[in-house]
């Protein structure tokens, strides 16, 4: 794709196979000799053709700068790929170029679009109109595209109204989806409905903005229906969603509707939209609003939130319709309204997590508000909430130590150390106690403990009974040889052994070859579906290890151990065949 010049120097046999890969390269060629290429026309830089595959392709090729583009009306071309109908209308093409000076002449010969559209508009001219009408119809009975181009074009010739209303149909029809559609149809669905709205856009520049309001809401709403009946791995819907909501901002900005009922509307929409669109309306309608509008917004949202209960988290509560989309437009209004009081009013609706009341605490924090701060941090820790907690716990303890209490806050995150043993709560343990220039005691009293869980004198269901967390430690505080020991006392996941041994290859190769020989047997004993590669590779660094070493023939017979072992795996056999290189250097 890299090459300049013509389609010649773009197009070659050697970039085919490379760029659609072996699998379509082969299809392609399958295709090319079977005859199935058709109608091949060339226009400048541009091929076109149609394949038969399962059924007709239309297929494009155009050299743009330094790249090839490339379309096609199969599944797999929708998509973007470069399909076997793609190679075999190149082959086509190439099959037919004169061949390079100094050799031998291609064969075949070619007919340019420009000659072919001449003679089609000359035959078309000589048809009568009544002909026409007759072929264009028949086409679009299979052509909804075009059919709907049509329908629009007849539409124009009838006046504005009868426009509008086709337009909004077009809209509707483009949108709407029946049963459900796969990813690899997205791109053309998203193209007949970018198709629709350029109808809704083009009656919006030329003066018919407030009749195009209706049909984008409307629009909206279908959109919201889809999206539940689509596979939108790429992300359309929600390009078409915003192109829908730009519009009809845009209409309401040419055309303004009562700013009153304009707020009351722009509510509903955005409590009952069905995907979260219509978020964020009263912020991004604010100008159109105006103080009555959003007014008239906020009495609407105050009378549904009166009826949403608080929510402690406890059984046997009702759930109230669309309460999140609810919740984020009060939370919208009060961030607007810049009073902290009523932003923490409409969070505390919502008390069934640690993380409200850890929201609500450091809403106070940031508001310089520190005892109330604190006090909803207490609140939440009085609810028990478990493994929720941690951050709760850690924030407390960060406003003791603010406030130079350090044994308040030491005793904080030592009770999460002992509830939960863990590198990322040694490390905070760490911190405070550093702060207040007593980590040797504090370390010292977290390894006890460990050690005590680990021998089962205390009981800690987080707590793995090996070593891994002594290993874990050891490591963070680059004390490696310890952290060996540990592993080698009382074992640890093997990710900690990798690592391990990583840290051992320059001063203790053997260590670490004894490791990846271990681990490597481990993988080839657990690997799905022949996957035997990771193994494989473990197999290689102890081989690196050892042959640089000089112990060749120690490697060799652990290794052949190895694959007595697994003697009956044929495609570790092969594998390792294929990488003998590695495993047996020089």
């Amino acid at each position: 794709m890299e090459r300049a010049g013509g389609l010649r120097e773009v197009i070659t046999h050697s970039w085919l196979r490379r760029y659609a890969g072996d699998r379509y390269f082969e299809r392609g060629v399958g295709y090319f000799r079977g005859g199935r290429v058709t109608s091949l026309e060339e226009s400048g830089d541009s091929i076109r053709c149609v394949v038969t595959g399962t059924q007709e392709y239309g297929v494009r090729l155009t050299k743009k700068a330094r790249a090839l583009e490339h379309h096609c009306e199969c599944p797999l071309g929708i998509e973007g790929d470069f399909c076997k109908h793609c190679v075999a209308a190149a082959l086509a093409w190439l099959h037919q170029q004169p061949a390079p000076e100094g050799t031998a002449k291609g064969v075949g010969s070619k007919k340019t679009a420009q000659r072919a559209t001449e003679d089609l508009a000359k035959a078309l001219l000589e048809e009568d109109k009544e002909t026409l009408i007759t072929w264009l119809l028949a086409a679009a009975e299979t052509d909804e595209a075009l059919r709907s181009r049509l329908m629009l074009a007849a539409a124009r010739r009838m006046g504005s109204e009868v426009l509008i209303a086709q337009t909004r149909k077009t809209l509707e029809k483009a949108i709407r989806i029946r049963q459900f559609s796969p990813n690899r149809n997205m791109r053309a669905y998203a193209a007949q409905v970018e198709e629709a709205l350029d109808g809704v856009e083009g009656l919006l520049d030329s003066g018919h903005a407030a009749a195009m309001i209706d049909p984008c809401e409307r629009g909206m709403h279908l959109l919201a229906e889809a999206m539940s009946r689509v596979d939108d791995s790429d992300g359309y819907m929600s390009v078409l969603s915003e192109r829908l909501e730009e519009l009809h901002l845009q209409a309401c900005e040419a055309a303004p509707p009562d700013s009153v009922a304009l707020g009351e509307k722009l509510f509903q929409l955005a409590w009952k939209g069905g995907f979260n669109e219509w978020s964020g309306t009263a912020e991004t309608y604010a100008n159109l609003l105006g103080e009555r509008g959003l007014a008239a917004f906020r009495k609407k949202a105050e009378v549904e939130w009166a009826k949403v209960p608080v929510r402690m988290g406890s059984e046997g509560e009702v759930e109230v319709e669309h309460r999140f989309r609810l919740t984020s437009i009060m939370e919208l209004l009060a961030r607007q309204s810049g009073n902290t009081e009523q932003l923490v009013a409409v969070l505390a609706r919502d008390l069934s997590s640690a993380h409200r009341y850890l929201q609500i605490a450091r809403l106070y924090r940031d508001a310089g508000q520190h005892e109330e701060a604190l006090a909803w941090a207490m609140k939440g820790l009085d609810r028990n909430f478990g493994t929720q907690e941690v951050d709760l716990r850690l924030f407390v303890a960060e406003d003791y130590q603010r406030r130079g209490c350090h044994a308040d806050a030491l005793r904080m995150v030592w009770v999460e150390f002992r509830s939960r043993p863990s590198l990322s709560n040694y490390k905070s343990l760490e911190k405070f106690a550093r702060q207040a220039e007593d980590w040797d005691d504090w370390r010292a009293q977290s390894l006890a403990h460990i050690r005590r869980t680990i021998a089962g004198t205390s009981q800690d269901r987080w707590l793995r009974k090996d070593h891994s967390l002594l290993v874990e430690i050891f490591l963070y505080e680059t004390r490696a040889e310890e952290a060996w020991q540990e592993a080698h006392a009382g074992g640890c996941g093997d990710y900690l052994w990798l690592t391990l041994a990583k840290t051992r290859e320059k001063e203790h190769p053997e260590d670490a070859a004894a490791v990846y020989f271990l681990l490597g047997d481990k993988a080839i004993t657990g690997a799905m579906n022949s996957r035997y590669e990771g193994g494989v590779q473990l197999l290689e660094k102890a081989a690196a290890l050892l042959h640089a070493a000089g112990r060749r023939e120690e490697f060799a017979q652990r290794f052949a151990a190895v694959m007595e072992k697994h003697k009956a795996k044929t495609n570790l056999h092969k594998v390792v065949e294929k990488r003998r290189r590695f495993l047996f250097p020089g």
